[in-house]
C-alpha cells in the first residue's frame, strides 16, 4: 500500500508540474500577445494624435472662423472624425494596459505556483526501491496472490479465480489447525462425557416435548444447546420451526445462522431466528425462485401502507431476506439487469456447477455477463451420450390446457432412450415452469413400471425426486435437466410470458444442469417470449413429431 501511494504521490506531483508547466506556456503566451496589443495600440494612438496634430497647423485664420468661410466648414468637417480616431485609440490603449496588467499577475502567479512545486520534495525513488525489497521476502511466498496493483489490474475472470493472502501452505496451515482443534473438541467430550451425556439427557428431553430445566432461568437452556453443539456442531431446521425450537433462548444465544436460499426468505420469516444469533451469513440470489407468501399481494400493500411501510423494500414477495441483507452490507457491488441497475452485497461470482450452454444462458439474462465459468472440463455422462449434445426438441402437440400430452409422450421417449443405453438411476430432473404439467407428467409415467425397473429405482421415490416445478428443485443440481415446457397454444401467451418474462424462473431451471439440458415444447411458442430467446438462440434446434 505504502508503495502504491508513494508511485501515486510521485505521478501526482508530475501530473501537477506537467499542467502547472503547460499553464505558464500559456500564460507566456497570453502576456506576449498582450504587450504586442499594447505596442499596437500605442502605435496607433501615436499616428491618430500625429493626425489630429498636422491638421491643427491648417487651421484657417481667425476671419475665416468669424465668416464660417467654405474653407473654414471644410477643416473643421475633416477634425472631427480625426479627434473621434484619436480618443478610441486612447481607449484602447487603456484596455490593451489594463489586459496586459492582468496577464502579467496571472504569469507571475502561476510561476510562483510552480516554483513551490520545485521546491516540494516528492518521494524518492529510492525509498520506493527500498519498500519493494522489504516485501521481496512476501512475495516470494505469495507469488501472484500478493494484493498489489498488478492484483488488481487483471482481466475480470483471473481476478475472482484468485485467492489473496492465501498461499498453498498457509492453506494446509489452516486444514491442520482445524484438524487439531477438533481433536481438542473431541478431548473434551471424552473427558466430560459423563455431564455431557446428561445435559444431553435433559436436552432431547425438552425437544421432546418435556419440562425445561428451569422455566426462571432460561440461561440453563442456553447451556444445554451449547452442550448439544459441543457434540454436533450445527443443524438444519426451517423457519417454520425456529419459534418452537428455539422459544426461550435469549438473543444472541447462538453463535452462527446461516441462511441458506434466502432469496426465497420471506425477511418476516427471518426476524426471530436472527435476534437469536450472535454473527449471520446470509447466501442466497434474488434472481432465483422469489419467496412464495400465502397471503394476497393487495392485502399485503394495504398492511403495508397502513403503517406506512415501503412494500416493495420489506415485505415479499417484492423483497426478501437476501435483499435486505444486500442493502444491510457495509460492501456493495452493482450491476445492470433488465430491471434496472442492481445493488448487491459481496457478490459470490465464480461458479462452479453449470457447463455451456447452462452456464452462459444464465450468466446473460440474470447476471450481466459477470459470472465466471470455474466448472472444470465437460463430462456429459451415459445421459449424455444416449441423448447427444444439449438441444431443443421443437415438438407442436396438440392440447386443451397448458399440458400437452405429445410433450410428455415424447419425455417418456427419452427416459426409455436413456434405459436402452443402460444408465441406472439416472441423474436426471424433468422441469416445468407450471404445476399441472408436472402433475401430469408423474401420472403418465406411473405406467411405465418397466422403465422403473430398468433404472433400478423405488418408482415412486425418483418421481417425487426427480419431477416437479421450478420450486420443487430451487437448491437443488442434476447431471441432467429436461425442461419439459407445456403451454404450446396460441392462446396461452399469458402463461408463456408469467414463465420467462422475468429471469427467475428459467435460470432456476436451466442452473440445476450441471452437464446437459435439453428442452421440450413448441420452439415457434416459446422462442420468442422474453428471456426464452437467449435460451433458443444457444441451443441446437431438433425438429421432432408427435407419434400418433
Amino acid at each position: 500500500m505504502k508503495i502504491s501511494e508513494k508511485r501515486a504521490a510521485i505521478a501526482q506531483q508530475e501530473a501537477e508540474r506537467g499542467a502547472l508547466t503547460a499553464r505558464v506556456q500559456e500564460a507566456e503566451v497570453a502576456k506576449r500577445a498582450c504587450e504586442a496589443d499594447c505596442e499596437r495600440s500605442v502605435q496607433e494612438l501615436r499616428t491618430s494624435s500625429e493626425a489630429v496634430n498636422s491638421h491643427k497647423r491648417l487651421r484657417p485664420g481667425w476671419l475665416a472662423r468669424l465668416f464660417r468661410t467654405a474653407r473654414w466648414q471644410q477643416w473643421a468637417a475633416e477634425a472631427a472624425p480625426l479627434h473621434e480616431i484619436r480618443e478610441v485609440a486612447k481607449q484602447q490603449v487603456a484596455d490593451d494596459k489594463k489586459a496586459l496588467l492582468t496577464a502579467s499577475k496571472v504569469l507571475e502567479e502561476l510561476s510562483r505556483q510552480r516554483a513551490v512545486l520545485e521546491r516540494k520534495p516528492p518521494p524518492s525513488q529510492h525509498e520506493i526501491e527500498k519498500l519493494e525489497r522489504s516485501i521481496e521476502p512476501m512475495r516470494a511466498v505469495l507469488g501472484d496472490r500478493m494484493l498489489d496493483a498488478d492484483f488488481w489490474g487483471r482481466e475480470h475472470a483471473r481476478l475472482h479465480l484468485s485467492s489473496a493472502w492465501m498461499p498453498e501452505a498457509l492453506q494446509r496451515k489452516r486444514e491442520d489447525l482445524f484438524a487439531a482443534a477438533m481433536a481438542v473438541h473431541k478431548a473434551f467430550v471424552d473427558a466430560a462425557a459423563a455431564r455431557v451425556l446428561h445435559n444431553l439427557s435433559i436436552f432431547m428431553g425438552v425437544l421432546g416435548g418435556g419440562a425445561g430445566p428451569d422455566e426462571k432461568r432460561p440461561e440453563l437452556l442456553t447451556d444445554l444447546w451449547s452442550t448439544f453443539f459441543a457434540v454436533v456442531p450445527a443443524i438444519s431446521t426451517t423457519f417454520a420451526s425456529v419459534p418452537r425450537m428455539f422459544e426461550q433462548l435469549l438473543p444472541e444465544s447462538l453463535g452462527w445462522l446461516f441462511i441458506d436460499e434466502a432469496g426465497q426468505a420471506p425477511p418476516q420469516a427471518a426476524a426471530g431466528a436472527i435476534m437469536r444469533a450472535k454473527r449471520i451469513v446470509v447466501v442466497g440470489d434474488p434472481l432465483q425462485i422469489p419467496p412464495v407468501v400465502s397471503l394476497p399481494e393487495r392485502l399485503v400493500q394495504e398492511i403495508c401502507e397502513y403503517f406506512q411501510v415501503d412494500h416493495r423494500t420489506w415485505s415479499a414477495p417484492k423483497s426478501s431476506a437476501q435483499a435486505l441483507a444486500d442493502r444491510a452490507s457495509r460492501f456493495q457491488a452493482a450491476f445492470e439487469s433488465d430491471q434496472g441497475p442492481r445493488r448487491v452485497g459481496l457478490p459470490l461470482l465464480v461458479h462452479r456447477r453449470c457447463q455451456d450452454p447452462m452456464f452462459s444462458i444464465s450468466n446473460t439474462i440474470a447476471y450481466n455477463g459477470l459470472m465466471v465459468h470455474a466448472a472444470g472440463p465437460r463430462a456429459p455422462g451415459l445421459v449424455g451420450e444416449a441423448l447427444g449434445e444439449s438441444r431443443w426438441f421443437d415438438l407442436d402437440g396438440e392440447a386443451s390446457s397448458k399440458w400437452c400430452e405429445d410433450e410428455g409422450e415424447f419425455v417418456v421417449r427419452l427416459l426409455w432412450r436413456i434405459a436402452a443405453a443402460s444408465v441406472a438411476a439416472p441423474d436426471v430432473f424433468i422441469i416445468s415452469p407450471f404445476r399441472i404439467v408436472a402433475d401430469s407428467m408423474k401420472r403418465r409415467l406411473q405406467h411405465e413400471d418397466d422403465l422403473f425397473t430398468a433404472f433400478d429405482v423405488s418408482k415412486a421415490d425418483w418421481l417425487s425426486k426427480r419431477v416437479g416445478t421450478i420450486h420443487t428443485f430451487q437448491g437443488g443440481e442434476a447431471n441432467t435437466v429436461i425442461l419439459l415446457l407445456g403451454a404450446p397454444n396460441g392462446s396461452q401467451n399469458q402463461a408463456r410470458d408469467w414463465a420467462a418474462g422475468t429471469p427467475n424462473i428459467l435460470n432456476v431451471a436451466v442452473s440445476r444442469a450441471k452437464q446437459n439440458l435439453y428442452v421440450v415444447g413448441s420452439h415457434a411458442a416459446w422462442s420468442g417470449v422474453g428471456h426464452c430467446r437467449e435460451v433458443a438462440g444457444r441451443l441446437v434446434v431438433t425438429r421432432v413429431r408427435a407419434e400418433g
